[in-house]
């Protein structure tokens, strides 16, 4: 074809692509052109293997193919449009499975969407597969964005699903061959695509890396040990063995991420040794702690042990120094009277089998209340089980919590995944932001809590449970109630009590909770705050309460000098005339802290070309988070 005719056709597709899909596909239809010498206009029939050779490709895949089947089932059902089909394939491009309504096959298999159909660019031209595999990120390709006209009746959205050595082993896509899909229909799907690639990826890092020391990475604490903290595989002397893409973005200023001691500045054992020191031989996970990075900066992060690093790292000589055994709490360190009070009426409580809700504002200490509450009331031996409502993505929330009978979630695929309620059996279950649980899930957990007894997706099994309930919100639920976004019944089921937890600045033990935060922090090198500093804490307004105040207590430990934190030492929005606390005369707005948030979420929506659900994914928040923020600032898209 004339390269004024390809000229003409690539900027056809680009005025019909999203201004974040230009360069791919411009770049993909030059590649076509220039590369394979592809002609738009030609029809050709798909290429296929055999069916010996596609069962081939699974073999080598690994646990790949077995890991996804469930999983590209569960996202089938969660795409409630008709005329969508999923596929996966290898890292070729072929596809190994796929999945779609029994009258829609015929239309897939014309279009050569069908198991050991080839679809990488050089086959097929600009598409979702080979384009996603080009690209390593999840992309969408709407009908005339396709290089080849056949192609020009499909919609596939594809995401990919990369190996611990960070290659892309897979593509997970939806495609759709109906003709009243615009490009702007396709953001939910990205959205449950790149979620379900990433739940994949999570499951083959897990499994193949087993035998190897795992660390959990966040910027936000409060999102270590969750679906969406980073994670690095590392091996005994220190080399990094695998990561996962989150990781790698993550940790891309870092200048590589091969071994601990240049991504962190110190060597395994020194690690491990610092960041077990208040875990226990029982546990294989350890607390989560301030990581300072070897480039500069500082993350948050948690180790998992297998068990044979357990038995090097909690051996008898080292346990004592490292190992620091939990007893049972008869008490709360916290010296304001009103949480004092709040604890111990929530430990009669719960002993009495009172389901309780706590209240309070981001950040004020409801999880830490509640373990408190539960290792006095129930036994600290016994299981804790939290779950953060807002930090699972929606699509994976339900399997999360009530299990699945095949394991498309989970390393243990082969006996499935018992689920989080499960886990909670004789113990104590923590729901918190329970207010950001969608409703259809509400209603599953209503029938548990009536009937006491869990039934995994998949399965026509139910299993007993028996467990204590505790929830946490920062949103007002019976407001909820009103505007329908949570159930009137499950409200009353869950609110046997309502503990009201006060936010920070209305405590009155701010001193002595600073001194024991820096006394956890300091590990025998004694740290504390100079008289200046301790004033603007005392000012300070913080609307991210407990949790601000543990990422300010670190990072200055940080740069502390002679064991005494100054004021320079504080962060820079923490800085004198920054962070005093704010009277505003006329409303919020007058509060820089207030306004300092409005103004981080508008440039984020902005970055992200206002695409709610990949801001609040960028944010580590859900969208029902993110969508209350702009609610509360009065945020609204103006162009």
């Amino acid at each position: 074809m004339s390269g004024s005719h390809a000229g003409g056709r690539i900027e056809a597709a680009l005025q019909l692509s999203g201004v974040a899909q230009n360069r791919a596909v411009l770049e993909s239809w030059q590649r076509c052109h220039d590369q394979f010498g592809l002609v738009h206009e030609t029809a050709r029939r798909p290429e296929i293997i055999s069916e010996s050779q596609t069962r081939q490709r699974r073999d080598r895949s690994g646990r790949l193919f077995h890991h996804a089947h469930d999983t590209v089932r569960t996202l089938y059902r969660q795409i409630d449009t008709a005329g969508y089909a999923v596929f996966l394939t290898d890292h070729d491009g072929v596809i190994l499975d796929s999945v779609a309504a029994h009258s829609m096959l015929p239309s897939f298999r014309s279009n050569g969407l069908l198991p050991g159909a080839i679809w990488s660019e050089e086959r097929e031209g600009t598409n979702g597969i080979g384009t996603c595999l080009v690209e390593g990120r999840a992309i969408t390709i709407h009908k005339d964005e396709h290089f080849l006209t056949q192609h020009a009746g499909l919609t596939c959205t594809a995401a990919p699903v990369f190996d611990p050595e960070g290659r892309v082993c897979s593509v997970l896509d939806v495609s759709a061959v109906r003709n009243d899909i615009r490009r702007e229909d396709c953001l939910r799907v990205r959205s449950l695509v790149a979620d379900y690639a990433d739940a994949l990826e999570r499951i083959l890092f897990f499994e193949e890396c087993a035998g190897e020391i795992i660390l959990h990475l966040h910027p936000d604490a409060s999102h270590v040990g969750s679906a969406r903290d980073a994670l690095l595989a590392i091996r005994p002397d220190g080399s990094v063995a695998g990561s996962t893409a989150l990781a790698r973005r993550l940790l891309s200023a870092q200048g590589g991420i091969n071994h601990v001691k240049s991504l962190l500045g110190t060597d395994l054992d020194s690690l491990m040794s610092r960041m077990l020191a208040t875990g226990s031989s029982d546990n294989k996970n350890s607390a989560t702690q301030a990581v300072p990075l070897g480039g500069g900066g500082v993350m948050f992060g948690q180790l998992t042990l297998p068990e044979k690093q357990r038995r090097r790292f909690y051996t008898p000589g080292i346990a004592s120094a490292v190992a620091k055994p939990r007893t049972q709490n008869i008490d709360i360190p916290d010296q304001d009277p009103a949480l004092r009070r709040l604890f111990q009426m929530g430990c009669k409580l719960l002993a009495g089998e009172i389901n309780l809700l706590m209240s309070g504002e981001t950040g004020s200490g409801k999880e830490h209340m509640a373990r408190a509450i539960h290792d006095q009331a129930v036994g600290a031996q016994k299981p804790f089980v939290a779950i953060n409502c807002a930090a699972l993505p929606e699509s994976l929330i339900e399997s999360e919590l009530f299990g699945h009978a095949s394991g498309a979630f989970t390393g243990a695929a082969r006996d499935g995944f018992g689920g989080r309620i499960k886990q909670a059996d004789g113990g104590t279950l923590f729901l918190d932001e329970i207010g950001d649980m969608p409703i259809g899930i509400q209603g599953r957990l209503l029938r548990v809590l009536e009937q006491r007894r869990v039934e995994p997706l998949g399965s026509t099994k139910s299993v007993p449970v028996d467990f204590r309930l505790i929830c946490a919100s920062n949103v007002d639920l019976t407001a909820a109630v009103a505007k329908g976004n949570f159930r009137e019944d499950l409200l009353y089921r869950i609110k046997g009590a309502r503990l009201a937890l006060p936010a920070l600045r209305d405590r009155a033990d701010l001193e002595d909770l600073v001194a024991r935060l820096l006394a956890d922090f300091a590990k025998g090198q004694p740290v504390q705050c100079d008289d200046a500093t301790m004033e603007i804490l005392r000012q300070h307004h913080w609307p991210g309460n407990v949790r601000e105040l543990v990422n300010v207590l670190q990072y200055a430990c940080v740069f502390a000098e002679d064991g005494i934190i100054r004021a320079a030492d504080l962060p820079d929005e923490m800085q004198p005339g920054v962070t005093m606390r704010d009277k505003p005369a006329s409303g919020p707005s007058q509060n820089p802290l207030w306004q300092a948030e409005k103004d981080a979420l508008e440039q984020a929506l902005l970055r992200q070309h206002w695409h709610v659900s990949k801001t609040a994914k960028m944010l580590g928040i859900s969208r029902n988070t993110l969508y209350r923020k702009m609610e509360k600032y009065g945020i609204e898209r103006t162009g």
